[in-house]
């Protein structure tokens, strides 16, 4: 929970554990001073209080309001949430963490943490502030609240078709983009915390459902499941003709999966541990969700665990570094449940850190279930006193050459000439000297594959993009050798559409990462951004991982440089089995866990 400066108001809550603090919100107009008084209450079914989710902003920017009766500091962006929750006639009784809780004691902002699952759950609602309009204006933002309620009551055939013939196809196409650039500028729908706030509602994707929350944009409302139906029309449904579009933003899927999860675990449906648990929580909210506090990538998800109480060493203690508390629940992970996919959840960005304990800033293309089980050939050791992770690998190859990272920048008019630019720059550094073949470069169709392979196995779309199915059959223009004859005008034009439309596909997946190639001529992608390989770097499997890695010679043992994706594994290349079953875990898993049966390896430590 971020934390800021401010003369505290608060009087001790009881030692009993059920007292809350509430916020009663004073009604006046919207431009009146706002003014607000705390009460105490017992945390119980019933209890008379809506429960409010929003992001603080930055917290060194604040403005007053009168709490108690003094001056106190808040956000802007809470303050002007607190002017349009305001009524004019009647005071509101809220609970709001930067105001209920008393920021300045370490010891209760740990303690009171647990006790955020109940304070949601038991909610009378969750009003979701999502911020005033800016960048849009009021009425933006309703016509992009109505286009969503006018989808979600979209229920039969009938319905539908009255819809279209109202609205049309290319004004429902323009309300959806206008839908999207909306929920990109609201910082909720990445912020951690959220994700624990809506998952313990009873029925937050419930469309007809009292219990479920309501997003606020200034003085409009809209019910939180409303978004999930919009997807539902245009992704999961496309029968009737319609068109398949992308999720409207991939964190509300994985808000989703994680919901639908919490309640078969709470049911007693799905069978796991606390570390698996963890383990499957975390894997889905990596590089989705930020916290400004690095504890809280953790602690914000306790309530979802279902463990009562927590062992010692995962209650939340903020006198404790982010980088002690990070160790502790990696280490908990891997000797609870032997579960080494965990190692590639870490955007090596964090000082300090043991290269094999995961910050969960980077997200992996390789999930991990909520009962997921150590393969058998897993062998694991955490060396405390050192602050090393004994493990056993099978090397694969060695780094020979550093390639270039793809980096963008100008307008989009350059977008062609940007990537033409990192492919020559790429078959310069990687492949010089390699014998030229006549039609498609050899080198140009390898490295092709690779970045869509790495692509589509990373994208949180229900189904895959068109332009990635055509790109594997028509590799651009720029993959002929300099000797290849000039196409004609039409092909040209067909081939410059469909690049930009890869091009674009692509940036966002592709963009700062580093290009390598191996001893054994395979082509390989750093999967961390910005994290440059070296020659000489090894390329292995790290036995109950699932993934390629680059370690570095460190001391007696290694370090972690990053995972990384190659267009080989073992004797088959990408072009051997296709595109989609590559990108796929299931020959991922198959090759992964052949190899570590028929090759002893060796065993390291890594630091």
């Amino acid at each position: 929970m971020e934390t800021f400066q401010g003369a505290s108001p608060h009087r001790p809550l009881d030692g009993n554990g059920k007292e809350i603090r509430i916020v009663k919100l004073l009604p006046n107009t919207f431009s009146a001073p706002v003014e607000c008084e705390l009460e105490h209450i017992i945390l119980k079914p019933g209890a008379d209080y809506e429960a409010v989710s929003y992001c603080w902003g930055d917290a060194s920017i604040t403005t007053p309001i009168l709490l108690n009766g003094k001056s106190y500091p808040v956000t802007l962006n809470l303050f002007a949430g607190l002017k349009y929750l305001r009524r004019e006639d009647s005071p509101r009784r809220l609970w709001v963490d930067s105001l209920c809780i008393n920021q300045q004691e370490i010891v209760e902002r740990s303690r009171e943490i647990l006790k955020m699952r109940d304070i949601y759950k038991l909610a009378q609602n969750v009003l979701i502030w999502l911020g005033d309009y800016h960048p849009f204006t009021r009425l933006d933002v309703k016509r992009i609240f109505d286009y969503v309620a006018n989808l979600a009551i979209c229920s039969t055939e009938e319905q539908d078709a009255t819809l279209i013939r109202s609205t049309g196809y290319d004004e429902l196409w323009r309300m959806q983009s206008r839908l999207q650039e909306f929920v990109r500028t609201r910082a909720w729908f990445q912020r951690m915390w959220v994700v624990q706030e809506v998952s313990v509602r009873p029925a937050p994707y419930m469309k007809d459902s009292a219990a479920s929350p309501n997003l606020i944009c200034g003085d409009l409302v809209l019910p939180f499941p409303y978004l999930r139906a919009v997807d539902e029309y245009w992704v999961n449904n496309t029968e009737d003709k319609r068109v398949g579009l992308p999720p409207i933003c991939p964190s509300l899927a994985r808000m989703s999966t994680i919901w639908f999860g919490h309640q078969r675990i709470a049911s007693g449906e799905q069978e796991s541990t606390l570390a698996q648990r963890l383990a499957w929580i975390l894997a889905l909210v990596a590089g989705r969700f930020h916290a400004t506090d690095q504890r809280d990538i953790v602690y914000a998800l306790l309530g979802l665990l279902d463990a009562d109480p927590l062992p010692a060493e995962l209650v939340p203690d903020y006198s404790k570094s982010p980088t002690e508390v990070l160790i502790e629940y990696a280490s908990f992970v891997i000797v609870n449940s032997g579960i080494l996919t965990i190692l590639q959840y870490n955007s090596m960005q964090t000082e300090g850190l043991p290269t094999w304990v995961p910050d969960w800033r980077h997200d992996s293309w390789c999930p991990i279930v909520p009962a997921a089980k150590a393969h058998s050939k897993t062998r694991v050791r955490i060396l405390r006193e050192i602050g090393a992770l004994e493990v056993d690998i099978v090397a694969l190859t060695e780094i020979s050459r550093v390639g270039p990272r793809l980096k963008l920048h100008g307008s989009a008019d350059d977008l062609t000439n940007t990537w033409s630019d990192f492919f020559l720059e790429a078959e310069e550094s990687l492949f010089k000297g390699a014998p030229p073949v006549w039609g498609y470069s050899s080198f140009g169709k390898s490295l092709w594959q690779l970045l869509l392979a790495f692509d589509l196995s990373r994208q949180d779309l229900h189904e895959p993009g068109w332009h990635l199915g055509a790109a594997e059959h028509a590799p651009p223009f720029l993959f002929w050798e300099r000797s290849a004859v000039e196409d004609s005008g039409t092909t040209s034009e067909m081939q410059d559409f469909l690049l930009e439309e890869i091009f674009t596909a692509l940036q966002a997946t592709v963009s700062r990462k580093f290009l390598f190639r191996g001893l054994d001529d395979s082509i390989g992608i750093m999967c961390q951004p910005n994290v440059e390989p070296r020659a000489g770097d090894m390329v292995c499997t790290i036995k109950g991982s699932y993934a390629d890695f680059v370690l570095r010679k460190y001391s007696d043992g290694y370090k972690i440089i990053g995972c990384c994706e190659r267009g080989k594994r073992g004797d088959l290349a990408i072009g051997d089995i296709g595109l989609h079953r590559w990108a796929g875990t299931t020959h991922l898993h198959a090759f992964y866990e052949q190899l570590w049966t028929i090759v002893d390896g060796c065993r390291i430590l890594i630091y």
